[in-house]
């Protein structure tokens, strides 16, 4: 629902962060939309039968207070138990599900066993490796020379764990040392130690006994106990599963990526590849594989040169490292791993982590001295050494390795295939990705079901282990609710189909005024292109119940063709303060172009947003230039919805009269989020904690509380090394919670004359390990608000955790 104007609007800093430069904390207006979001369930038992479906009214539980104790201790937290199977609303469906069925043996005890693959040093201690590819090469070397250790079909994790069935020996650790092949490095022969511990072992059922259980927990802890150690098992059996794919295909994380024939390209040097994602879930009775269909953008695999024309747009090399361009491809190269073979033979190397030292100077600027004392640059070395002249030796040198001492020419360098885009995608990049994976629902369980059948098939491996999987989606039962109505203007009621609804000869349902507004044009329109399309908001905002008057002001920025990007700010500013002077508007709309003027795209959205919410405390709308040049009635009465929504007005309300929990008790809604900096930034951006609160019956006016908090804090592993900077870890809970849920209760209060009965509280950005942190920490948090409001007010509250990025679909049935 569009949220109104409610008296409690702040932009409130955390005392104990300070406020970043340029933020003044001033009234924050509203903002419009929202975010469906649904999150994973258990799946039902396929034993169940499903329940009747009867002629009763559509309602639902809001749960009940979690803790009787005073103190709000969490060990008494717990979570509420599942409903028993009752009457349920609603149209009966079958459905399929991308889950399939994993068979366990009764009772399987796996041992658990540390892989140390260490580097012999002169020192007195051996340095243990981790480089990825070494592991596994040197792990694969040891099975071809040790056949006794490959048929026990021991499973290794990749890094430093290894599972099997027996105990491969009895007593202390034993040593092995391994030569092996470096592909990446001219096939150069290697010899490391390895070293296999026995640390303890695994019990599988465990996993069976978490799933199995059906009576509600004790406390929170008890259920988090269980989990854990369900979560070993689980760990153990995704270790398994993703032998055969890892063998087979590209692996990033859980998901595993085929080579495409011919890649579709997004533009700025990534191609699309396709593959899918696998997981182990638990669910009620049995585990599950989840399997999906996925894409991701992988950067092209070409010379270093062409990429980065190819990263930038770049039709000239002097044009591709200049100004912003240049650190865009700073950003990319971090960490970029590479190939040469000016030596005669492969070589692989990984480009520095550093975006500050990832690019050197030229080869003819940087020099070092050869084995006999005399100076030489890098041009002249390769030409002398290698027979090799640069094309390019004005480029800068890109730098590998972590210590930075060594070079290499960009044309040199080829980029090692496989390796997924750092960073967010582009817009173009992003739609061109949704539009090429778009498929029909019947297309996509297709190719669900042609990967369960070519890669969830029995191997040795998992005959050895017992582990059957059932390669059939699984089947269940739902439910299609009844659709709730939407009201108008005069209590007009419309019924939504199919998710969308028709807003001809209707109104909102409280419109407002625009009279004083003021137009921003950075597009340069004409006076009759401009006029035509005010003409035509004015009206169709008048039949969709708001009145649009004649804007106050209208002015289009001028700017020299020689402007830097500063000034340019500079003036844009200066226009936006003029204006909110002269006119005092409500409200600016910005017209704004396609094309990257005045300054790029998303800077300019953001820029008018910091100005308006953050400077100037006033509204802002903005329409991009093809909603002005092609305007149709639908576009606008969209437009129209956005600005009576920020004006404080009611477009609709949903007609509760069905839900009977709604209707007859004080209900409200608590939603909140924590958003991080982006990475290389948590030096000089804070976290920003957000909640918003419903303040009305209608559920359609929401107060809002923003805050900055710390976004991490330092951890001290129980394996810290001496003298090393500890590793940060995310704070994800909010702090001072209780302060902001004093806000918006009291928001609730101010507007009803009353304190709402039943609060449900939506949490965003938690995952399955922070649930009992929740319930902790911000229950105890949002409890404590409300006994600051009124001793012994004690509501009933629900906890809804909301989990976005799953992968669980849901097909009908034939």
């Amino acid at each position: 629902p569009p949220p109104s104007l409610p008296p409690i609007q702040s932009l409130s800093l955390d005392d104990d962060y300070p406020a970043p430069p340029g933020v003044k904390n001033v009234p924050s207006p509203p903002t419009t939309g929202s975010e469906l979001s649904s999150g994973a369930c258990l799946l039902p038992d396929d034993t169940a039968t499903p329940p009747e479906v009867a002629p009763a009214k559509l309602s639902f539980s809001l749960g009940s207070s979690l803790t009787t104790s005073p103190l709000l201790s969490g060990s008494v937290l717990f979570p509420p138990p599942r409903p028993p199977q009752c009457v349920v609303p609603g149209k009966n469906i079958s459905l399929k599900i991308n889950f399939f069925k994993l068979i366990l043996p009764n009772r399987l005890i796996i041992q658990q066993y540390r892989v140390d693959i260490m580097q012999e040093m002169d020192k007195a201690m051996d340095r243990v490796v981790t480089q990825k590819h070494v592991c596994e090469s040197v792990w694969r070397a040891l099975l071809d020379k040790h056949t006794d250790l490959q048929t026990r079909h021991p499973v290794y994790d990749g890094r430093a764990t290894l599972y099997t069935r027996q105990l491969l020996w009895e007593g202390k650790p034993r040593d092995f040392q391994i030569e092996w092949v470096d592909k990446e490095d001219g096939d150069k022969k290697r010899i490391h130690k390895v070293r296999i511990t026995h640390t303890g072992s695994v019990d599988l059922s465990l996993l069976q006994i978490f799933v199995d259980r059906n009576k509600p927990y004790e406390t929170a802890d008890t259920r988090q106990r269980e989990f854990d150690s369900a979560r070993s098992a689980i760990q153990v059996l995704e270790v398994m599963l993703s032998q055969r794919p890892k063998s087979h295909y590209y692996t990033i994380g859980r998901s595993h990526y085929f080579v495409p024939n011919e890649p579709k390209y997004l533009g700025h040097g990534c191609d699309m590849w396709e593959g899918y994602f696998q997981s182990l879930r638990p669910g009620q009775n049995k585990p599950f594989i989840n399997l999906d269909v996925t894409f991701a953008a992988m950067i092209e695999d070409m010379n270093l040169v062409d990429f980065i024309c190819h990263l930038t747009n770049s039709e000239y090399l002097e044009d591709a490292l200049e100004g912003d361009n240049l650190n865009e491809v700073k950003s990319q190269l971090c960490g970029l791993r590479v190939t040469t073979n000016h030596t005669g033979y492969k070589r692989v190397y990984k480009l520095s982590n550093e975006k500050q030292k990832v690019l050197g100077c030229s080869s003819l600027k940087h020099t070092f001295k050869l084995p006999g004392g005399s100076e030489i640059n890098t041009y002249e070395y390769f030409l002398k050494t290698y027979k090799t002249k640069l094309k390019y030796p004005g480029l800068p040198l890109v730098v590998v390795g972590s210590r930075g001492t060594i070079l290499l020419p960009m044309e040199l360098c080829t980029i090692v295939r496989g390796q997924p885009k750092k960073g967010k995608l582009t817009a173009d990049q992003t739609s061109k990705i949704i539009t090429s994976s778009a498929m029909l629902p019947r297309i996509r369980m297709q190719e669900i079901e042609y990967t369960a059948e070519t890669d969830l098939v029995p191997t040795p491996l998992l005959d050895h282990y017992g582990v059957k999987i059932d390669r059939n989606m699984y089947e269940t039962e739902g439910r299609v609710l009844e659709t709730p109505l939407v009201r108008y203007r005069n209590n007009k009621a419309l019924e939504p189909r199919n998710g969308s609804w028709n807003l001809i000869g209707v109104k909102f349902k409280v419109g407002m005024t625009m009279d004083k507004w003021v137009i921003i044009d950075f597009v340069n329109l004409y006076d009759d292109k401009r006029k035509s399309f005010i003409n035509e908001l004015k009206d169709v905002g008048k039949r969709s119940g708001i009145i649009i008057k004649d804007p106050s002001s209208i002015v289009s920025p001028d700017f020299e063709r020689g402007d830097s990007y500063d000034r340019r700010v500079e003036i844009i500013e200066k226009d936006f303060n003029y204006f909110h002077e002269k006119d005092k508007p409500t409200m600016f709309m910005v017209f704004l172009d396609e094309k990257p003027y005045p300054l790029p795209n998303k800077e300019m959205y953001k820029l008018v947003k910091r100005i308006c919410d953050q400077q100037l405390g006033v509204l802002s709308q903005c329409v991009k230039s093809n909603n002005i040049f092609n305007f149709k009635k639908g576009t606008l009465a969209n437009i129209c919805l956005k600005i009576n929504a920020k004006l404080g007005g009611v477009n609709h309300t949903v007609d509760t009269s069905n839900f009977a929990e709604l209707s007859e008790s004080s209900v409200m809604f608590i939603g909140a989020d924590v958003n991080h900096p982006p990475v290389g930034m948590d030096e000089v951006m804070p976290s920003i904690a957000a909640a918003v609160g419903s303040i009305d019956p209608w559920l359609d006016g929401y107060a809002s509380c923003v805050r900055f908090q710390k976004h991490s804090r330092a951890v001290e592993s129980k394996s810290q090394v001496v003298g090393a900077p500890k590793r940060k870890e995310r704070l994800e809970m909010i702090d001072k919670f209780d302060d902001m849920c004093y806000q918006l209760i009291s928001a609730f209060r101010d507007k009803c004359n009353t304190l709402p009965d039943k609060i449900i509280y939506y949490r965003d950005g938690v995952s399955e390990g922070q649930f009992r942190e929740v319930l902790n920490k911000e229950l105890t948090s949002l409890k404590r608000a409300c006994e600051r409001i009124s001793a012994g007010y004690k509501p009933a509250v629900t906890i809804v955790c909301v989990q976005k990025r799953h992968h669980m679909k849901m097909f009908c049935k034939g």
